[in-house]
């Protein structure tokens, strides 16, 4: 099962940045080119086909966990952890992170209350079926064939020949950082795999997974400044990344930093980096989009 990285343990995205530049990796070869599509490339099946969690956690009846708090846990009956990518069990409709609950034998002691839907990705959350991806008489971007793999575990022959010949995408067996301070992609890690290789493990859900590689693996896009067409709000105490569209200087995020889609992806030019130490920016202020790198666009 996935790792349930704590937030107590987890490490900043620039240490990951820098570990990662330490290793002096080079480029990766472009991506192979592609045939001009003969048929428009759509979704086939919904993505995910049920209720799946979006975050590794305790699945949970959200109206359970009413009232929970540290100086007041609730106990829980059947409780179970789940990996994000999993579909949660019957009669639960929220994820907690995993240290919001405590084993006490049949019990888990929940010491947060959650709502429903929280941590989780409803059926057709990331693409629903018939969403056009890329149209007839079209080169298909990486991007475009990234999504269209959907499932994180289809994503990775891809990724891994867009990421350089140094760095494994895989299991990762001596960690040197285990979980980052950055939400949507927590349960990024990176050291050693099996065979001594530096590795990278990415996330479980397809669009942290993929937000994740964009981050960290290939040669960042240009960053372009621009303002805010809403209000942000972020997490104290975490980086932020947030998919933005952008248009005429003004940047609209088009999902919250701890539920992005597979679709916001077909209609971003990037993201914005909120830092730890803001809870975000008002409607109008000026902030920072790094484009999509053209590794994926090309």
């Amino acid at each position: 099962m996935t790792a349930f990285p704590r937030r107590s343990r987890l490490r900043g995205l620039e240490e990951a940045r820098a570990w990662l530049a330490a290793l002096g990796l080079g480029a990766a070869a472009p991506a192979p080119a592609a045939p001009a599509l003969d048929a428009d490339l759509v979704v086939e099946r919904p993505l995910p086909a049920v209720l799946t969690a979006r975050r590794s956690g305790w699945a949970v009846p959200a109206e359970a966990t009413l009232g929970a708090s540290p100086y007041g846990p609730v106990p829980l009956p059947g409780l179970r952890l789940v990996a994000a990518g999993e579909p949660l069990p019957p009669g639960t409709d929220a994820v907690l992170p995993p240290e919001a609950g405590t084993e006490a034998g049949p019990w888990v002691e929940v010491t947060a209350s959650v709502a429903p839907g929280e941590g989780v990705v409803p059926a057709s959350g990331h693409l629903a079926v018939g969403q056009v991806l890329a149209r007839a008489g079209s080169v298909a971007s990486p991007l475009a064939r990234l999504l269209a793999a959907g499932e994180a575990e289809a994503m990775l022959p891809l990724l891994a020949s867009l990421t350089p010949p140094g760095l494994a995408l895989g299991p990762v067996s001596a960690p040197a950082i285990a979980g980052l301070g950055a939400r949507p992609i927590e349960e990024t890690v990176l050291g050693h795999g099996p065979d001594g290789r530096p590795a990278l493990s990415l996330p479980a859900d397809p669009a942290a997974r993929l937000l994740a590689w964009l981050a960290l693996v290939p040669p960042p896009g240009e960053s372009v400044p621009a303002r805010l067409a809403r209000k942000l709000a972020s997490a104290a105490g975490l980086t932020d990344l947030v998919l933005v569209r952008l248009a005429e200087g003004v940047a609209t995020p088009l999902a919250a930093a701890d539920s992005p889609s597979l679709s916001a992806f077909t209609l971003a030019a990037g993201w914005v980096e909120v830092p730890p130490a803001s809870e975000g920016w008002p409607e109008g202020a000026s902030v920072t989009v790094t484009l999509l790198p053209p590794a994926v666009l090309a």
